[in-house]
């Protein structure tokens, strides 16, 4: 049950909001750090998070959901501890995970965390050549964060998370128009996808179904019966980042 980073990281924070000795002891207790071996600050908190195996964070996590109003009451400034406890639960939730009564319960499918696509598409992103000015990443960012914002703005994380794929898309098109192929006459996405296609980049199947994407998660996009706004926008990231991920790699492992 891997966490993201996301969620990681806010758990190194409401961490440092606990008091020394008893984070101490919940960081050796479920990940067998001492704390003589821990390095200090929250970046150290996040060292050890980051090298334990998943159940073990799950673990330590569990505890804190469980435990959070004993945990609490040894902390000061509480306000600190509750802002960082909130943190953690909008991160879990963007994860899919939810704590009721002290228990984290999965909320809905979460092929995106499941898998780690995200964070695998922001590692790809980074050393891919199409993502200098970091737009692409910093599409991906206001997309999380539009979802665990409070209010949340799940229109506002599906959009962010559009506008990364037609990015993606574009500047692939580009650098490949620009490494020698025909030119590039019309900067758009269905000019993008036409573009991967005729460049053999895509396929005809391939190019269809990018676009039924873009065109199932686009404005005024029916949501499902059945399925919460909270839970639209999360499998749209999904389906979405997948897409950009797929492109992604098309782009680099096509001649």
């Amino acid at each position: 049950m891997p966490l993201s980073r996301q969620s990681l990281a806010s758990i190194a924070e409401v961490l440092g909001a606990v008091s020394g000795d008893s984070a101490g002891l919940l960081i050796y207790k479920h990940l067998g750090v001492r704390p003589e071996e821990l390095q200090s600050g929250a970046l150290g908190r996040l060292g050890a998070l980051e090298a334990a195996d998943a159940e073990a964070v799950w673990s330590l996590v569990s505890e804190l959901a469980r435990e959070t109003s004993a945990i609490r009451a040894g902390t000061s400034p509480k306000y600190v501890f509750d802002g960082r406890w909130r943190e953690v639960a909008r991160w879990l939730l963007h994860d899919g995970w939810v704590i009721e009564n002290g228990v984290l319960v999965r909320v809905a499918p979460g092929a995106e965390e499941a898998t780690g696509i995200r964070d695998a598409l922001i590692e790809a992103l980074a050393v891919s050549g199409l993502d200098a000015d970091e737009g692409i990443r910093t599409g991906i960012a206001n997309s999380a964060a539009a979802f665990v914002r409070e209010a949340p703005d799940f229109n506002g994380s599906i959009t962010n998370a559009r506008v990364a794929l037609e990015t993606t898309a574009r500047r692939a098109a580009i650098a490949r128009a620009a490494s020698g192929g025909s030119p590039y006459p019309n900067d758009s996405w269905g000019a993008a996808l036409l573009y991967l296609r005729n460049a053999g980049v895509l396929s005809l199947s391939e190019e269809e179904t990018l676009a039924r994407i873009y065109t199932f998660v686009s404005p005024g996009a029916h949501v499902p019966a059945g399925i919460s706004e909270e839970e639209w926008a999360r499998l749209s990231r999904t389906f979405v980042l997948g897409a950009c991920f797929f492109v992604l790699k098309r782009h680099q492992g096509s001649p």
